[in-house]
């Protein structure tokens, strides 16, 4: 074998995780201390231990030798979105904007540098700038009746886009879809330019420009690469929304390999037909090097925020009680046929009702395929026993309820569920407690994708650059450990990829921290620094 073959990576200490769901502890984990190692051979794990137990017999091994450093199974983001979310982030950042006058200011000075007939573009709108009914006035006001403008709101279930837009696509009227979806509408009519979730989105979507392949392919190497930087080995991308994906990952590995192995999921929609259903069915196992089609992914419902939850009660506006499947059995079939061909399967599910559907119809299955149901931001004790019970993963993301939510319930997402729901919000610490297996995932660009970010918020259950606010249920809160765990090792078992953990046989996928991780407060672990991130034996990011 070559040199390059046989590597020993040696550490001060080397963290491999147990299974602990159930059976919350301070250390999810078992720590290797005082020097080890793991040998690599080709790409796989072939050896983990004491590095003095380690050491190479034979001068075709090569030695890297991280120092005082910490070397876990490599982080995984569970619930991404890297190449749908970079159409998605075009233009003026909106994030962070409390009221309208702000939101106009900032789209004023990103159409300073605009031609003519260029679209704006923006993302991440919060909607509690909106006093009162959702309409593109302000867009108006920010840019002129005859700029065609687009912006993202922060949850991606839903944009409001410019009168001109409207004309472009040819929509002259609100419309309401079979599956929920609305373009709404104004007193008289005419389109409000609010499109609420995706068969909304999608009427007015086509008609925007897209950069160059060679533009998107750049971008996306660069965001993959800022990836692996956090530590982040795996990414699972819970859409194929963008027609040249495919073509702009053939491109990057034309010129590299990846330098995160990546799983892209596409969505079964309601209003997709038999043939429609069958023809992505046929696209799954399409693979290069490091990326593979594989899975499919479910909205059982859509947001909170945005009235389109499935809730087992109505929300304080007397909205979200309905699925985006005017049928859901029609769902309960379309997982069935997937399960059938082998397809594991990823639910899109917020409200306690949605929760339960996606549960109970997953539940009926054999349990030979590992499903999962993605977010469960409202969940009731009996949903989560019947997860556990029918191994259910649940991809759970820690950063939208740090992020997005206020410990004063000032919030829209608060003030829709009203106090008692609250509390039975991101209960990431009672499922893990429930013996369901949580991974834990960022869903940028809704949040950011720093793992080491979400694995604070997760241990913190508050913002970790906000030392001195309140905590949002506390009583939620899991381990560092713990939350490292189901950002890794649960990752994987939640799709059944060889990696995650360090065991013999594993793919060798790790991360190398500064220090040991373990030893310190969870608000600095925000701020650790990553050393290395190492893909199928190979370094995919190395510091300096």
């Amino acid at each position: 074998m070559s040199a390059a073959s046989r590597v020993l990576y040696l550490a001060e200490r080397v963290w491999i995780p147990t299974t602990t769901e159930g059976q919350e502890g301070e250390q999810a984990g078992t720590l290797i201390d005082g020097g080890a190692g793991v040998l690599v051979v080709d790409g796989v794990v072939r050896a983990v231990g004491r590095a003095r137990d380690l050491a190479p017999a034979e001068a075709s091994v090569h030695v890297i030798d991280f120092g005082d450093a910490t070397l876990t199974p490599g982080l995984i983001d569970a619930h991404s979105h890297p190449i749908w979310g970079l159409e998605m982030i075009r233009g003026c950042d909106l994030a962070g904007a409390d009221t309208l006058e702000e939101v106009i200011t900032r789209l004023r000075t990103e159409q300073e540098g605009l031609a003519d007939d260029e679209w704006l573009f923006g993302y991440g709108l919060d909607p509690a700038v909106f006093d009162g009914p959702i309409t593109n006035d302000f867009l108006t006001e920010a840019a002129g009746a005859s700029r065609a403008a687009w912006v993202t709101m922060f949850d991606a279930h839903s944009a409001i886009v410019s009168d001109e837009s409207l004309r472009i696509a040819g929509v002259t009227a609100g419309v309401t879809f079979a599956d929920g979806s609305e373009i709404t509408s104004r007193p008289d009519g005419r389109p409000s330019g609010y499109l609420l979730e995706f068969s909304a989105i999608d009427t007015v979507r086509p008609f925007a420009p897209t950069p160059p392949i060679e533009e998107q392919a750049e971008r996306l190497s660069a965001l993959f690469d800022e990836m692996a930087a956090t530590g982040i080995t795996q990414v699972h991308a819970l859409d194929l929304r963008t027609p040249n994906a495919l073509e702009m990952l053939e491109t990057i590995e034309h010129e590299r390999d990846l330098p995160v192995r990546l799983r892209i999921s596409p969505w079964c929609e309601p209003r997709q037909s038999d043939d429609e259903v069958d023809a992505t069915i046929a696209k799954i196992g399409t693979h290069g090097r490091r990326w593979r089609v594989e899975g499919m992914k479910f909205f059982i419902d859509g947001t909170i925020d945005g009235g389109s939850a499935w809730l087992e009660h109505p929300d304080s506006q007397g909205e979200c009680l309905g699925s985006t499947w005017s049928d859901p059995e029609l769902y309960a079939r379309r997982i069935r046929q997937c399960h059938e061909a082998g397809i594991a399967t990823a639910t899109h599910a917020i409200g306690d009702r949605g929760v339960r559907y996606a549960a109970e119809t997953l539940a009926t299955l054999d349990g030979s395929i590992t499903h999962r149901i993605e977010h469960l931001e409202v969940v009731a004790d009996e949903v989560i026993e019947l997860m556990a019970k029918h191994g259910i993963v649940a991809s759970m993301q820690p950063t939208h309820c740090t992020l997005y939510t206020d410990p004063y319930r000032q919030d829209t997402w608060s003030e829709r569920l009203g106090d008692e729901r609250v509390n039975l919000g991101w209960r990431i610490g009672d499922v893990r407690r429930g013996g369901v297996t949580v991974a834990l995932g960022s869903d940028w660009p809704i949040a950011p994708f720093d793992p080491r970010g979400t694995i604070a918020d997760a241990a913190l259950r508050r913002r970790h650059n906000e030392p001195d606010s309140l905590q949002i249920g506390p009583e939620q809160a899991i381990s560092v450990s713990a939350a490292i765990e189901s950002a890794s090792h649960n990752g994987a078992r939640s799709i059944d990829w060889n990696g995650g953990s360090l065991e013999v046989g594993s793919a060798a996928d790790f991360t190398v921290f500064a220090g040991d991780p373990f030893a310190i407060d969870p608000q600095a672990f925000a701020d650790i620094t990553v050393m290395a991130t190492v893909v199928e034996g190979r370094i995919a990011y190395r510091r300096g």
